[in-house]
């Protein structure tokens, strides 16, 4: 059995813009992945805020960067690991190109490949997923105090950055944004259409990393 990890924000911890609570674990992506791919193993590290490697002083603790060390360890072994970080960094406060949010990304890379966490052994497979970016649905909605035009025009950017990145560090790559979109509530999360249309793609590109894999 191979073990999946998925690191990201509120996407992946499964945020509904309409009743501002969870939906149930079989309506996120990563609980229809868990259905679909029953010889794996999903791990759903999902927290609301995160970002790539930013201090947010009002909402402590959701740098990723500082985050993942001690997440990896307590995964340990892991095959492949899935990052989509993104969204959050946008936020207006802020104020950060798509360039240095890739560069935070690559920083999360570096630390997953590195051989120190699996004691020498093979490190896993990267999938860097772009998130689906932000719309201007934001207008109206409480997200509207966290982003702005700015917001919707660097989560656009990010696409290319991020590819830039996956391919530098030879990890597989997917851009969100070409298969869903932010849902109409508040231009930021995925409604449950949007989940499924997520697990498909991603069932489609982990199917291609497993076959790669020696099982």
């Amino acid at each position: 059995m191979k073990t999946i990890m998925f690191f990201g924000d509120s996407l992946t911890w499964g945020y509904d813009a309409v009743s501002a609570r969870r939906y149930h674990p079989r309506e996120r992506f990563t609980g229809i992945l868990s259905e679909r791919l029953q010889n794996c193993r999903i791990i759903e590290e999902g927290l609301k805020g995160r970002t790539n490697a930013l201090d947010d002083p009002i909402e402590p603790g959701r740098n990723g960067y500082k985050a993942l060390p001690m997440l990896l360890c307590t995964h340990d072994p892991i095959d492949i690991f899935v990052i989509m970080l993104g969204t959050n960094d946008v936020k207006r406060k802020f104020h950060n190109s798509a360039i240095e949010i890739a560069k935070a990304l690559e920083m999360n890379i570096q630390m997953v490949q590195t051989p120190y966490f699996w004691g020498g052994i093979k490190t896993p497979e990267i999938l860097v997923v772009c998130p689906p970016g932000v719309n201007e649905n934001y207008i109206g909605d409480i997200m509207e105090g966290y982003f702005d035009e700015t917001s919707i025009k660097i989560s656009k950017e990010l696409g290319r950055e991020y590819q830039k990145v996956a391919e530098t560090y030879k990890c597989w790559y997917m851009n969100a944004m070409e298969y869903t979109e932010p849902c109409k509530a508040d231009g930021v999360h995925l409604d449950r259409e949007g989940h499924k249309k997520l697990a498909e793609v991603l069932e489609k590109n982990l199917k291609k990393i497993l076959k790669t894999m020696v099982l």
